[in-house]
């Protein structure tokens, strides 16, 4: 639902931005209408930072559901604004929101998920994302003919937040954090019931010898002293290399790309995109715990490099016009399955499975915060790069980050795959002998 919601936002303002600029009296101004679809980013940014004091001090459980107020108080505010300032304020809220939610989501998978399962259920952040883009988009088909739809998407946007709130209730709170705040019994009562009896002892065993030393408040700071500084370093490359290699540009772009091929819909030329990006993350859910993330990773940057090259290719040398826009489709939804496959869920997989079990919260948000800097980045650039150098130059551009990124994710991430968070802590530890598989 979280990432449902995530998507959702998203999407929604895809369509009806054009209506909403009209009826709260700044149509026709770019710059404002640019700011009411990024000033969610801003919202995300505070709320990455924010997300790790949070859940140190009330749990992944609890935080979910606090964090449901700005996310509902938000939609509510936007659906019903009447000017500018009501809208931007609820996108703010709405971002805040969002930015906690995607820190926390893929920090408590990691934290409640059978070891052998955790990857193809962090891959459900993706797949959540996906379906509430494709949600918000085909609700916003009605907003084409209804100048007023845009309310009731809003409205709608509560909903899941509500979901949240009430679904939290029955869940389980992460061991992890149960055995931190030295709630042992509870947390072996979390493991019995999610991982099964037989893993109980070990699993306890595991937690408390990380947890052992753990009796302090982390700092931030901390994450500038070993190994915690590898681990931020990976995390906030990784975030800086997965925008970079212009996956928003790319979306940005491809309701462009469709309408050179006759497909005059933005929404439907993004209904296709959403579609694609649904199918890479079914595929990746498959594949995560089986393959591994690390093959996964570099083989989807391989990919994405693939098709950007092939785009610039249908760009930049004379072709029959058909041609080059059947390869400029071709490279379009090939950049983005690919990039569902593995450079979308194997980032916000890997680096809560990297970290250790004391700085886990902060390294996310941290990670995070990197991720929502450099998604304003791109969105703020992007237009100006294409209108100075042309498309072909700067996907080029991209197409080189990505082939960087094969060469990041193969010589820096270490495999994770099939072993527990308490495992890799130790592997990771400087004391630890043969920290590298």
């Amino acid at each position: 639902m979280a990432n449902f919601l995530f998507g959702y936002h998203i999407g929604v303002m895809n369509g009806p931005i054009e209506d909403i600029a009209r009826e709260l009296g700044f149509q026709g101004n770019p710059f404002l209408q640019g700011l009411v679809v990024s000033i969610f980013i801003v919202g995300a940014f505070f709320g990455s930072l924010g997300s790790a004091a949070l859940v140190d001090n009330f749990g992944c459980k609890r935080t979910l559901q606090i964090d449901s107020i700005p996310l509902i108080l938000g939609a509510l505010l936007s659906a019903q604004a009447d000017s500018l300032d009501e809208m931007l304020l609820g996108r703010f809220l709405v971002g805040i929101g969002i930015g906690v939610n995607t820190v926390l989501v893929p920090l408590y998978i990691s934290e409640v998920a059978p070891t052998k399962y955790r990857g193809s259920l962090g891959t459900l952040c993706q797949i959540g994302t996906c379906l509430g883009i494709i949600a918000a988009l085909s609700l916003g088909i009605p907003s084409e003919s209804d100048p007023h739809w845009w309310r009731t998407m809003l409205y709608a946007a509560c909903v899941p937040g509500v979901l949240i709130v009430v679904g939290m209730q029955f869940a389980v709170e992460s061991p992890r954090w149960l055995a931190k705040v030295g709630r042992l019994d509870d947390a072996r009562n979390v493991v019995e019931r999610l991982w099964g009896p037989s893993e109980v002892e070990k699993s306890m065993e595991e937690i408390q010898s990380v947890v052992a030393n753990d009796d302090s408040q982390t700092s931030w700071s901390e994450l500038l002293e070993e190994p915690h500084n590898k681990v931020a370093l990976i995390g906030g490359s990784l975030f800086f290399l997965q925008q970079f290699a212009g996956i928003n540009g790319v979306l940005y772009f491809s309701s462009l790309t469709f309408r050179d091929v006759g497909i005059t819909s933005g929404i439907l030329a993004s209904l296709y995109v959403g579609i694609t990006n649904f199918g890479g993350a079914i595929v990746a859910s498959n594949l995560m715990d089986k393959q591994g993330r690390k093959k996964l990773l570099t083989g989807s940057y391989l990919g994405m490099a693939l098709a950007m090259f092939l785009i610039v290719y249908a760009i930049s040398f004379p072709l029959d016009e058909g041609v080059s826009h059947s390869l400029s489709i071709t490279g379009t939804l090939l950049y983005i399955f690919t990039f569902a496959i593995g450079a979308g869920p194997v980032t916000g997989i890997i680096i809560p499975e990297l970290s250790s079990a004391r700085t886990r919260s902060k390294v996310m948000g941290f990670s995070f915060t990197v991720h929502w800097i450099c998604n304003f980045l791109v969105g703020l650039y992007f237009l100006e790069l294409v209108k100075k150098f042309g498309v072909g130059a700067v996907y080029a551009g991209f197409g080189g980050v990505s082939l960087l990124s094969a060469f990041f994710a193969y010589n820096f991430i270490v495999e994770t795959k099939g072993r527990s968070l308490e495992e890799i802590e130790m592997s990771m530890s400087p004391a630890a002998p043969g920290k590298q598989e």
